[in-house]
């Protein structure tokens, strides 16, 4: 049975039921026959660099509390992908930094987040502003990237080794890659 929040239709405020619509379940409308559509939900992830280390923040609210992470928060409705990753870094560091390029897509089936990572460094004379801003995160730090504290979601290693792949090809590519 799929778990699902809304009780009752949008609509006509009938209770929902369990339906099956496109050989998937979803929650759907016996009345009108509205059916709820759960979409994911797009996160923003930045991997911040810096002097050949990686900006991390601390988590300061479950899950994960404790667990160091990168930049990362959900892209609002109407909102540009790049504009959701320029905001979350600025509200939970303060920092501006200058997006360099996209690293990758993460999804895992069963999850309903849909993660989009970048890579970006800060803008010249920005560090100086470095501080934690939300209440999300307690603490910043960079780290060279052999040297990783513990990460707060799975996704954080998987995106960590996909950004070393693609530093260690940009590098063995020559001084034009860097």
């Amino acid at each position: 049975m799929v778990e699902f929040v809304y009780r009752y239709c949008p609509f006509c405020a009938t209770p929902l039921r369990e339906q099956t619509v496109g050989a998937v379940a979803r929650p759907s409308c016996p009345a009108c026959g509205f059916v709820l559509y759960l979409g994911p939900k797009v996160v923003t992830v930045v991997i911040i660099e810096h002097e050949g280390q990686l900006l991390l923040g601390r988590r300061a609210i479950e899950p994960g509390r404790g667990k160091w992470s990168f930049c990362s928060g959900y892209v609002e409705r109407g909102e540009e992908l790049e504009e959701a990753a320029l905001r979350e870094v600025k509200e939970e560091t303060n920092l501006r930094v200058e997006l360099l390029n996209l690293l990758g897509l993460y999804s895992r089936k069963g999850s309903p987040h849909l993660l989009v990572a970048y890579r970006a460094r800060p803008f010249a004379g920005s560090l100086e502003e470095l501080a934690p801003q939300a209440s999300e995160v307690s603490e910043l730090a960079f780290f060279r990237p052999v040297a990783m504290p513990e990460l707060a979601f799975p996704f954080d290693y998987v995106i960590l080794r996909d950004w070393q792949a693609l530093i260690n090809g940009i590098r063995s590519q020559g001084p034009q890659g860097l």
